[in-house]
């Protein structure tokens, strides 16, 4: 018996938009052919999805930013959903300044952690999707910057342990919080991640 990589969900919706600035982690994926590019050392080299044997490349060639960028927003322009955009799981330590109040003069698309699957990041109405997907259509691809602000000031006071950073060089707020739940009727608690990716258009 053979393992492998499960395979990625077909999406409903288009990139939400084109980030801002791209970060090393960050992937790029043609879910209908399976290539997928890593963002690493500033350049995107053709990957794994799981993740296994990044930076090896494997004939299909090396990306530039702008090139991935040129790619995303032509997907977005078109309404192609067969390629997508995963921002980079921050790790345990979210990078950047920590966030008390601010101000963003960038519209920013939402990703969250998926628990279901592989635990990668999807956009907000993608996970809205997998369970309501006439509900989804109602969630905005990006938000304004003050939107954002809302957000992140709401989970700051009412969730539990909240965590919430600005790093201003991968044009990202991350947002972290635990939330609790009942697991087979047990208390439990989830780390909840939310990642606003600033995108390439100001508000």
């Amino acid at each position: 018996m053979t393992l492998s990589a499960p395979a990625v969900q077909p999406a409903l919706f288009p990139p939400p938009a084109v980030p801002l600035r791209f970060t090393d982690g960050d992937r790029y994926v043609w879910t209908h052919t399976g290539d997928v590019w890593t963002r690493t050392n500033g350049s995107w080299v053709p990957s794994l999805y799981d993740g296994l044997n990044d930076g090896q490349d494997d004939g299909t060639g090396w990306w530039s930013d702008d090139e991935v960028s040129a790619a995303l927003g032509r997907a977005v322009e078109n309404w192609d959903v067969r390629q997508r955009f995963v921002p980079a799981d921050p790790g345990p330590v979210l990078p950047g300044r920590t966030l008390l109040s601010f101000l963003l003069l960038h519209e920013a698309a939402q990703y969250v952690a998926e628990h279901q699957g592989m635990g990668l990041l999807v956009p907000l109405r993608d996970l809205v999707a997998q369970h309501d997907e006439d509900a989804a259509y109602d969630v905005p691809g990006v938000v304004s910057g003050s939107k954002v602000r809302d957000v992140v000031m709401e989970v700051m006071r009412q969730q539990r342990r909240p965590r919430a950073t600005y790093d201003e060089a991968a044009g990202r707020v991350y947002v972290r919080y635990d939330l609790p739940v009942e697991l087979h009727a047990r208390p439990a608690v989830v780390e909840c991640l939310h990642v606003f990716v600033l995108t390439d258009q100001a508000v």
